[in-house]
């Protein structure tokens, strides 16, 4: 598994990218402030996502491949394949889940998705957070 997330009960998320593989990950949307968790859903909606080395920068560093598995269950995926992945800079020494907290934030990265439809576009920030990108040794 190349792509791990921090379980969140935000749209605020850190997940952990191990450089030279594929990330694929399958997000469930649901609408907020309702109990229980109600799907959004993506009928009507496209989905969209970058990754930039900084909120600031003007040109993403890439883009998600972004696919809905599951309109009605509100389940979008996102994928960055082995060659994106393998251009991105790594930390400097393994980082996880343990230790991202002092991790060199050369490895670091800034993402969000995002749903929209419509024109004028309506657009919704489904999640967003921090990528750390795990080095890899065989190339």
């Amino acid at each position: 598994m190349g792509f791990v997330p921090i379980p969140s009960a935000t749209t605020w998320s850190i997940f952990f990218g191990k450089q030279g593989c594929n990330w694929s990950c399958t997000i469930t949307l649901n609408q907020s402030g309702i109990d229980p968790p109600t799907p959004i859903d993506l009928t009507e909606y496209s989905v969209r996502g970058q990754i930039r080395k900084a909120f600031a920068d003007a040109s993403p560093i890439a883009e998600f491949i972004c696919s809905k598995v599951d309109d009605p269950a509100g389940k979008p995926n996102i994928l960055l394949e082995a060659e994106t992945t393998a251009t991105l800079t790594a930390c400097k020494s393994s980082v996880d889940s343990t230790n991202y907290e002092s991790a060199d934030r050369n490895g670091q990265y800034v993402y969000d998705v995002e749903i929209y439809k419509g024109t004028p576009e309506v657009v919704h920030r489904a999640i967003q957070g921090i990528i750390f990108v795990d080095a890899e040794v065989t190339k």
